[in-house]
């Protein structure tokens, strides 16, 4: 069988990634104005360079609030025209969407669906959760929508503990962090594909590495020296028949970008230059990419 390997982006704006760190933002401007479209201007219009530079077709994970935006729709449109995926990410990005009356949930995914049915023109059939946290009510719910599959499930025990790490450092430092731990079950999930809700649902699993289950998303790309990337990691995911290497729209930002600066003193990554990160990226996707069959998530639960 070919090794398969599939590429997706959060984007998550960068007010919510004040909302993680505890930290208050300009409403006008996180809602309404420049800060909200900046990882759809910036970060997903270099990631789609990077992928159209590759030859790779990714999917996006798209919070539909922000496709109000016409910046926004105007990058997710591109997006679409170049054979890349639209998938939702929910309509606001509630970190505690599981915890969420059934009726709330239902109008998250439905809101969701309308505003990226109008850019994609089909159908929407993926869902990621926000902060990774899915539970029965939201599968359901897609499974009676007609989803495809669900990718939320990262298995990884080393993330889950840093999580929650991070917001208990944060509530000590006088802040409060919208974010949730959610279920640490999760963590010890399974590594590859299966089937959801009596055969419904495929759920495809970001990738961790085996043993450890360190995950392999674009935070720790960034950090991870080139040469390691190259001749450890890499090797070692070519081993692997599915790969689902995830990262966010703020893995191609930094500090020089607007609204980054006040949150580089408190995520590592974003001190790293785009420059670097995107060529760190590009190491890793050149390795996988070679012999893979490269296909979007919707494409690659429409063949399971």
């Amino acid at each position: 069988m070919a090794r398969t390997l599939a590429v997706n982006v959060d984007v998550d704006g960068l007010p919510l990634y004040y909302r993680i760190h505890g930290l208050s933002c300009d409403p006008m401007l996180s809602e309404h104005g420049a800060l909200a479209a900046v990882a759809w201007e910036r970060g997903v219009r270099r990631f789609l360079e990077l992928f159209g530079t590759l030859g790779l077709r990714a999917t996006f994970f798209v919070v539909g609030r922000d496709l109000a935006h016409p910046a926004v729709r105007s990058v997710a449109t591109d997006a679409v025209r170049l054979g890349h995926e639209l998938a939702s990410h929910s309509h606001t990005h509630p970190y505690n969407l599981i915890h969420l009356k059934p009726s709330r949930i239902r109008e998250e995914i439905a809101l969701a669906e309308h505003a990226i049915e109008a850019v994609r023109g089909a159908p929407v059939r993926g869902f990621r959760g926000p902060g990774y946290n899915i539970n029965a009510e939201v599968l359901e719910t897609l499974g009676e929508r007609g989803y495809l599959y669900d990718s939320s499930i990262l298995p990884s025990p080393a993330y889950y503990a840093a999580r929650a790490l991070a917001i208990t450092a944060i509530g000590l430092r006088g802040r409060t962090s919208q974010s949730i731990v959610g279920d640490p079950l999760a963590a010890l999930g399974r590594r590859g594909p299966y089937r959801l809700q009596r055969g419904r649902l495929l759920e495809l699993p970001i990738t961790v590495l085996p043993l450890l289950r360190v995950p392999v998303i674009g935070t720790s790309l960034a950090l991870t020296p080139t040469p390691v990337l190259a001749h450890v990691l890499a090797p070692a995911l070519r081993r692997m028949n599915f790969v689902n290497l995830e990262f966010h729209a703020m893995d191609l930002l930094d500090a020089t970008d607007p609204g980054c600066e006040a949150l580089a003193r408190y995520q590592p990554d974003v001190t790293v230059p785009v420059g670097d990160k995107r060529t760190r990226y590009a190491t890793v996707l050149r390795h996988l990419s070679e012999g893979a069959d490269n296909q979007t998530l919707e494409a690659i639960a429409q063949s399971f």
